[in-house]
């Protein structure tokens, strides 16, 4: 069974998470929280980030109840407490920002956008941008193959090793393509009809179905236990 929620559940999820943050629940609540949003990575076969987002979440529970405790340097124990305490907190929030991004598409937000009445100033640098960043991870593939091919070491040792040189090869063509890109998208956007107004169509056909309901009521039982005071 692959999990595609509606883009209105996935902006519900967002909403559940921000509510589980604004309550600063327990360790309990919040484990759980996670636990409910990871489950549709693995059920949908996105297994690379439902690993990452658990061994990571993993390694801030063990930082904070383990390592913590046992630091006394204040140099270190501000910013390990910012990482496995402030930035654990907002887990919840980044996992259901890489569903969108990872396994909503981009034309299924416009459509929600157009059939909500989003001004046009919204949408279309919307689209540019949840395109933008994809392409430049695709040119930034591109560069590392050129420079394979051309027997130009790469890596974090060519980096250490030259580090001028590394930038030169990467990031001046990576910001000098970016404008371009930006510029593409924006024609791209703009030639799908997004900035015409009034009334429009859309191929994408937006339907809640019974998982999107189902999965609703379960992101919402962490809150329901919270609030009743079960755990």
């Amino acid at each position: 069974m692959v999990f595609h929620f509606d883009p209105r559940t996935i902006l519900y999820f967002l909403l559940i998470s921000q509510i589980v943050l604004l309550l600063d629940s327990s360790i309990f609540i919040e484990i759980i929280t996670v636990i409910i949003f990871i489950m549709p990575f693995f059920i949908s076969k996105q297994l690379k980030w439902g690993f990452i987002i658990v061994i990571v979440y993993s390694l801030q529970l063990f930082t904070a109840f383990t390592i913590l405790p046992n630091i006394d340097n204040t140099m270190l124990l501000y910013p390990l407490s910012m990482v496995a305490n402030g930035f654990r907190e907002l887990i919840p929030g980044i996992i259901i920002g890489i569903y969108a991004l990872r396994l909503t598409h981009s034309a299924e937000w416009i459509s929600l956008f157009k059939k909500w009445r989003f001004p046009n100033f919204f949408i279309v640098p919307f689209s540019v941008i949840f395109r933008f960043f994809p392409t430049i991870r695709e040119d930034y593939h591109q560069i590392r193959k050129a420079m394979a091919f051309r027997g130009i070491e790469k890596g974090p040792i060519a980096f250490i090793k030259q580090p001028v040189q590394t930038f030169e090869f990467i990031l001046i063509p990576l910001l000098m393509n970016a404008s371009q890109v930006a510029q593409d998208l924006t024609i791209s956007a703009l030639t799908k009809g997004l900035s015409i107004p009034g009334k429009q169509t859309s191929i994408i056909n937006l339907r809640m179905t019974k998982v999107d309901l189902i999965y609703m009521v379960i992101a919402f039982i962490p809150i329901v236990i919270d609030i009743g005071g079960l755990l």
